[in-house]
This record gives C-alpha cells, sequence and structure tokens, in this order.
C-alpha cells in the first residue's frame, strides 16, 4: 500500500513538473531552450530601461543574466542586479525566472566635493542641482520636493559616486523640510555640512530650524543661517551731501588718529557681515563701504590694513582661504571707488581673533567679517 502512495505521488509531482515547465497557452514545448531565455531577455532589456539604466548590458543564457558596464554609484549597481534578478519572478528552474545574476559592472569615479542643494525662488518653485547618489535617492528626493513645493520642481541633479557614508538620502529630506519652513532661501549640501540658509516668515520658525540643525544624524553636520523675512535693516551709513570726488591727487588732509578715528565711528553701528560659508559682500554692508571710501580720500596717502574673519563652524573651517577672500572682496570693492590699491593691504585672520562667542548662532554671525585699521 505504502508503494502506491509513494508512486501516486512521483506521478503528480511529474505531471505539474511538465505542466510548470513545458506547457504554455494550450501548447506544450521546452521553454528553456526555445521559449525562455528569450523571454527572460524581453524582461531584463525592460528592466533596464524602466531603471533609466542605459550605462548597462544584460545577456541572457538560459535562466543566467549577466551584467556589464560602469555604474554611476555603487547603489545603482546593486539595484540593478536585484531589479533583474527579479525580473520574471523569484526564479528557479520550476517557475521559469532568472536563476542568477553574474556582474561584471565597474563604478564610476567618485566625485569631490560632493555637493547637492536645492534653491527656492520668490515664486515658490525650487530647483534641485549637483549630485546623487543613486536613482533611487533621486526619485524619493524628487518625490518630496514636489510634495513640499506643489509650485514645481526642476529637478537638473545628475547621479554620481563620491558621497560621505551615513544617511545621506534622510539628510538632504531633512533640508527640503527646513526650507519649506522659509519664505525664500536655499540649503547646500557640501560632502558631510548641509547648510540652510534664507528668510524665515517667523520667529517660531527660525528657532524651529535652529534647534533642528542641531540634530541632524551624524556623520553629518547641520548649519542654519536663517534671518527673520521683517527682520529690521542694519542703520546705514547718512548719505553725503557733496558727491565723492577721485582721489587725485592724493593730498594728506587728516591725521592717522583722525583717520582710524572716523573709521571707528563709521563701524560702531554698522558691520561689514557675510553670509556663512561665503564671500560675497551683502548689500546692506555697501553704503558703509561707500563711506568708507570718502574716509580714504580724506586720509590722503594713509595705508589701510583689511582683515578678514570667520567663525569657527566646520563648513567656514572648511573653506581655508575664505578669510582672506572677504578681505580681499572688500579690497576690490574700494578699489572699484577710487582708493589706490598700493594703499591697501590684506589679510586673512581666520578664527584666530574672535569677537562673539562661535558656541552662538549670534556670535559666529559676529564673528563673520572684516575689519580695517589704519597702517601707522
Amino acid at each position: 500500500m505504502a508503494r502506491w502512495i509513494v508512486l501516486a505521488g512521483v506521478t503528480a509531482l511529474l505531471v505539474i513538473g511538465y505542466f510548470a515547465t513545458f506547457y504554455e497557452h494550450g501548447q506544450g514545448h521546452w521553454r528553456s531552450v526555445r521559449f525562455v531565455e528569450p523571454e527572460l531577455q524581453a524582461k531584463a532589456q525592460d528592466v533596464l530601461k524602466r531603471s533609466g539604466a542605459a550605462w548597462a548590458h544584460v545577456k541572457l543564457d538560459g535562466q543566467l543574466a549577466t551584467l556589464t558596464g560602469t555604474a554611476p554609484t555603487e547603489a545603482d549597481r546593486d539595484d540593478l542586479i536585484r531589479d533583474v534578478r527579479e525580473a520574471a519572478g523569484p526564479g528557479g528552474p520550476w517557475l521559469g525566472g532568472v536563476t542568477q545574476v553574474r556582474a561584471d559592472i565597474k563604478i564610476a569615479a567618485a566625485v569631490k566635493p560632493y555637493t547637492w542643494s536645492a534653491v527656492r525662488g520668490a515664486d515658490g518653485r525650487v530647483t534641485l542641482r549637483g549630485h546623487v547618489p543613486g536613482q533611487r535617492f533621486r526619485r524619493a528626493i524628487a518625490a518630496e520636493a514636489r510634495k513640499l513645493f506643489p509650485t514645481g520642481v526642476d529637478d537638473q541633479v545628475a547621479v554620481t559616486a563620491g558621497h560621505p557614508t551615513g544617511p545621506w538620502g534622510e539628510t538632504a529630506i531633512w533640508g527640503l523640510r527646513q526650507l519649506s519652513q522659509l519664505q525664500d532661501g536655499d540649503v547646500q549640501f557640501v560632502d558631510s555640512v548641509i547648510t540652510v540658509r534664507g528668510n524665515a516668515r517667523d520667529g517660531e520658525a527660525q528657532a524651529a530650524i535652529y534647534a533642528s540643525a542641531k540634530a541632524v544624524a551624524r556623520p553629518y553636520q547641520g548649519v542654519a543661517d536663517v534671518t527673520l523675512a521683517a527682520a529690521v535693516a542694519l542703520p546705514e551709513a547718512p548719505k553725503e551731501t557733496a558727491p565723492v570726488m577721485p582721489v587725485t591727487p592724493a593730498v594728506q588732509r587728516l591725521a592717522a588718529a583722525d583717520c582710524q578715528k572716523l573709521i571707528d565711528e563709521a563701524m560702531t553701528d554698522n558691520v561689514i557681515a557675510f553670509t556663512s560659508g561665503s564671500a560675497k559682500l551683502r548689500p546692506a554692508a555697501l553704503k558703509l563701504l561707500d563711506r568708507m571710501a570718502q574716509t580714504g580720500v580724506d586720509c590722503g596717502t594713509l595705508r589701510f590694513r583689511i582683515t578678514g574673519h570667520t567663525d569657527a563652524t566646520s563648513l567656514e573651517l572648511g573653506l581655508g582661504d575664505l578669510a582672506q577672500d572677504r578681505a580681499d572682496a572688500t579690497a576690490n570693492y574700494l578699489v572699484a571707488k577710487g582708493i589706490p590699491a598700493e594703499r591697501l593691504v590684506t589679510v586673512g585672520a581666520g578664527t584666530s581673533q574672535p569677537v562673539g562667542d562661535n558656541a552662538t548662532v549670534g556670535g559666529q554671525a559676529r564673528n563673520r567679517r572684516v575689519e580695517i585699521t589704519v597702517l601707522p
């Protein structure tokens, strides 16, 4: 009796195996030779097309798939291997899918520095630029951007290798969420530092962004440089009642001590300040520099030292020439206003001479400055 039960079970398995392997669309045929390979080739090609993997080639040998090419990133390589393996179901000799994927795939050269940015314009649209570490990252970030910025998203990113290890995608999306709280601004993600800059609608949003920046997951660091959209501008230098005259010829009108006194008085309520990580002069500083140029005229042939400073955040520490660039930008402006370049000496002091507490946002802003002194 047991023998008949075993025989019946084996027969049933053989029948099921036949129909599973050899029978399709009402006709029996040897699928592994005539039908399985071309069907799997077509399905694998479709996977490459849907994945946007124009860099890859796939070749089926029976149920064995071989992938070749140079992938932009490791993530794209791994995703494609998985998708090709699942192109026609779970695989196996009975189910007819891909049983194995062999990958002879190289990875493109890494990009350094690794940058990504999102810029929100006055119309509410956001533009994405820079690099992302894979197509799945691109899709996730673009989907979040469309949800946060329904006015429109301009996706200009490129898939490249070289991103720092850690939750890169989650950190970029964190930046987008902070940007959505701003009236206008941008997010700059450079290697492991992500900076949110712009104008907040109110003090509550500003405080929330600063607090959130401190909680960014390691190894990444969050930096916030957010002002209030309705903030009161720094007091401007009084308008000159007479036009500024060109410095020709140079005449010594004031003593050095008097010149320095004029400069100190002019800078008491005004600051030549900069945005975090930037050497571009803010518009609020230009009228002050115009006043400095007039003082330079009054000081005749005296020479001036222009000293650039930075805060101690990792963003500015990573830009070694930033303090010098700030001093040079200030000098270039004064030269354009008529002060001879030979009367200006620029120095980059970096973080060595702080005037504010670098542990606070306000102190960092005070430290991002330029100072002008009269040389003896």
